[in-house]
Parts: structure tokens; C-alpha cells; sequence
């Protein structure tokens, strides 16, 4: 009888173990799946990023400073394992490179003002080491009201280094489309031309024909007269 309840008083007291390690907030695997995998800002700006730089760049989201540097040579072994360590916990929002190549072009990170509070703060680690590795880097506010030219002007301008004229959008023209050898350039110092000037202008691109006497022209075969 005794054993019968000591056993039954074991097994009481294994299963009190195992609920309370089962309900325990130190359990080595308590996850659960997010519903998404970026947030609506990151979701919302990284197809505007797409489309803007087009299907010469690749966008990566999130990625870890420490996949984008590495230590110089000659660093001392603490500084090199406190640096390593502060740029594993690092994280940028977005990466540039390009698709064929995959090289790094640049880095960028969304500031959100609104709700937490997103990056608000420069965090001077990652923009000395982003410097330092001479990764050109940019902190973009997030705004609902973003168009494509803006954020093309600005990821273009300011951190692949181009100027607006190597990426500017060619002009709609309706119509006929003159070529251009047909049209001639005018000086931008002459205003309007007179009558007097437009006859002179005239002149000088008709070619003028030599005069010739009575003689000259009835010894000439009238082959050469028609046209």
C-alpha cells in the first residue's frame, strides 16, 4: 500500500514538473509565427524602391551590417571581436546592389517618427561604419505620399551618385517629332528678326550665280539651261 502511494506521488509530482517547465517563459523554443513578414511601411516602400530603380538593381531588405562589412587588417583582436560583435546586433532596412553582379552600391534605413518611433536617432556605429567602408548611406523618412520621381531622384542623386540628366524620364511630345539635323540652332544672344534681317539671312544661303553676257549664254549647248 505504501508503494502503491508513493509511487502515485511521484508521478504526481514528474507531471507538476514537466506543466510548470512546459508553461515555463524560460522554454527553449517559444515561438510562433508572424502573421507578415515586413511591416506595412517596409512592404509599401520597397515595391516603390523597385519600381523606381527598375530591373537593373536588386533590393534586399534587412540585413545585417556585419554581412555588408569586415574588419581591416591590422586591427587589434579586441577591437576587432568588440567591433564584430556590435555589428552582428546591427541591422539595415534596405540594400542596393546590382542584379547581375550583386555588388553593394549603398544602404538605406527608414526613420518613422510616428508609433515607436523607428530609428529616429542616428546610430552613429552604423553610420562610422558604413563611412569608414565607404558605403554610401541614407536615412529616409517614412511618408505615405511618396512618388516614384522623388524617390528615384533621390536614391540616384544621393547615394548611386549620378546627376538628373542620366536618369531623367524622356519628354512626352504628341505629334509629328521633328528629327533633329532638320532644325538649326540660333544664337541665344538674337531676339526676334526683322524683316530686313530675315531677307540678309536669306541671301547668304542662296548661292548666287555668276553673270554672264549674251554671248556666254547663246554658246552654251540648252541642255545645260533646263532643269
Amino acid at each position: 500500500m505504501e508503494l502503491i502511494l508513493f509511487t502515485l506521488i511521484t508521478l504526481v509530482v514528474i507531471v507538476a514538473v514537466l506543466a510548470s517547465r512546459l508553461n515555463d517563459n524560460s522554454f527553449p523554443f517559444p515561438f510562433d509565427s508572424k502573421k507578415a513578414i515586413f511591416t506595412p511601411a517596409e512592404k509599401n516602400f520597397q515595391n516603390l524602391v523597385e519600381q523606381a530603380l527598375g530591373a537593373k538593381y536588386r533590393v534586399l531588405n534587412r540585413v545585417r551590417l556585419s554581412d555588408v562589412v569586415t574588419i581591416r587588417n591590422g586591427v587589434s583582436s579586441r577591437a576587432s571581436q568588440t567591433a564584430a560583435k556590435s555589428a552582428e546586433t546591427k541591422y539595415l532596412d534596405f540594400v542596393i546592389c546590382d542584379r547581375s553582379t550583386m555588388k553593394l552600391l549603398g544602404a538605406i534605413d527608414l526613420v518613422d517618427t510616428q508609433g515607436r518611433g523607428y530609428k529616429i536617432k542616428k546610430d552613429w556605429f552604423v553610420s562610422g561604419s558604413l563611412e569608414a567602408a565607404s558605403i554610401p548611406h541614407l536615412r529616409i523618412k517614412v511618408k505615405a505620399n511618396y512618388t516614384l520621381e522623388e524617390i528615384r531622384s533621390c536614391i540616384h542623386t544621393r547615394l548611386l551618385g549620378k546627376s538628373a540628366a542620366n536618369f531623367a524620364p524622356e519628354p512626352k511630345i504628341k505629334g509629328r517629332i521633328i528629327p533633329a539635323p532638320m532644325v538649326r540652332a540660333r544664337n541665344k544672344s538674337v531676339g526676334a528678326l526683322t524683316a530686313a534681317a530675315a531677307r540678309a539671312q536669306v541671301d547668304q544661303q542662296t548661292p548666287i550665280m555668276p553673270q554672264m553676257s549674251a554671248g556666254q549664254l547663246g554658246g552654251m549647248p540648252a541642255s545645260s539651261l533646263s532643269h
